[in-house]
This record gives C-alpha cells, sequence and structure tokens, in this order.
C-alpha cells in the first residue's frame, strides 16, 4: 500500500528533474596566440641562435618526420621539421613564443 504512493512520489520527482534542466550554452574555445610558421633560414642547417635542443617528437601520422624542439635564451620555442627518409628539412618552422 505504501509502495505505490512512494513509486509515484519518485517517477514525479524524477520527471520534475528533467523539465527543470536547461541545456548548457557551448563554451567558447580558449584564446590561444599566434603561432607562426616562418620560412626557414637555411635549408640543410639549424641555425645556432635556435638554441639549446630541449625535445625531440615523432609525427605519430608520418613517422618518418620528427620534430626537433630547441629553446632560445629568452624562452621562446622553435620547432625545426626534418623528413628522416629524404634527409631534409622542412622549408618552414614553427615558433612559439613564451610570456
Amino acid at each position: 500500500m505504501v509502495e505505490k504512493p512512494v513509486v509515484t512520489i519518485c517517477i514525479l520527482a524524477v520527471c520534475l528533474a528533467t523539465v527543470s534542466c536547461k541545456k548548457l550554452e557551448p563554451t567558447a574555445p580558449s584564446p590561444t596566440g599566434p603561432l607562426t610558421f616562418e620560412p626557414s633560414k637555411f635549408s640543410d642547417a639549424i641555425p645556432d641562435d635556435y638554441g639549446n635542443l630541449v625535445g625531440i617528437t615523432q609525427n605519430p601520422a608520418s613517422p618518418k618526420w620528427i620534430g626537433l624542439w630547441f629553446q632560445k635564451p629568452d624562452h621562446t620555442i622553435t620547432g625545426v621539421f626534418v623528413n628522416l627518409d629524404e634527409g631534409r628539412l622542412y622549408g618552414k618552422t614553427l615558433t612559439i613564443p613564451r610570456k
């Protein structure tokens, strides 16, 4: 006898909770800085002013390409991309400023 009103109240509570829900507005993407690709200074060498080598990554989609990551004295990061199969540098470098 008591079960029927309790079940009814639970169903009513779920219905009210569902009706009172409101769809959230999509959030704006977080602002990102302007990362710039610049023409490489040399086609056969990496300039010393890029700084010290701090990391190496491999492109999982194309394993023949690796990224060499350098840090300048002002902490700016520069990415140089190398094709291991062909032994050549990509024509552009990626610069990531630090603040």
